[in-house]
């Protein structure tokens, strides 16, 4: 349920999805800025169209990547209670099937998770603000995940996640007992890779 005050702010329970492209760094180290230019938006501008594509909102895109929610557009526009993570799974195992094909040869990796969380109204350059544990371990996972790997978190994985990625990558999952920096608790950590993956 949504909790709205004078000041704009809203409580929602989102799910946030986390999009890093690995080799980005020995790109950059190795091309000029033209170039790297040249090779990384053609690719972010795909991946981030695919994420829009599943209702995923950006909020931020960062040099090798972006940032996006879901679940912020209107109860009316979702099927199930768990709608936003189901699209951010989906979303997130496309972004990684994609963005491991030639040529972009750019893979992608992922984070994602879920709960309640701040939203603001729109502040500095971002869209919206969005504030809570959910956005701190879907950025996390997506540092932890290897090149074209998705990784759900915990609370995700519980609302359909998990499901999700079994049917994506014909049950070849992993589960990982991640120590994420800064959390004192060790979560557990559902994971799917490309090529394992077999579903459109």
């Amino acid at each position: 349920m949504s909790i709205r005050d004078r000041t704009g702010l809203e409580r929602r329970h989102v799910a946030v999805l986390f999009v890093d492209l690995s080799g980005f760094t020995a790109l950059v180290e190795s091309a000029p800025p033209e170039t790297v230019y040249e090779r990384v938006a053609p690719v972010l501008d795909e991946l981030a169209l695919l994420v829009t594509e599943y209702g995923g909102m950006i909020q931020q895109v960062l040099g090798d990547g972006f940032m996006a929610v879901f679940g912020l557009g209107p109860a009316s526009a979702r099927t199930t209670a768990d709608d936003e993570v189901e699209r951010a799974v989906q979303a997130g195992l496309m972004v990684v099937r994609v963005g491991g094909n030639a040529p972009l040869s750019l893979p992608a990796h992922v984070g994602v998770e879920c709960g309640e969380v701040l939203v603001s109204p729109p502040w500095q350059s971002a869209k919206f603000g969005v504030w809570g544990r959910a956005v701190t371990v879907a950025a996390r996972l997506c540092d932890l995940a290897g090149p074209s790997t998705v990784y759900v978190g915990p609370q995700a994985a519980r609302r359909g996640g998990e499901r999700i990625l079994k049917t994506w990558a014909d049950g070849f999952t992993t589960i990982v007992h991640a120590r994420l920096k800064g959390m004192a608790q060790e979560l557990v950590v559902h994971g799917a890779t490309w090529p394992s993956m077999q579903q459109v």
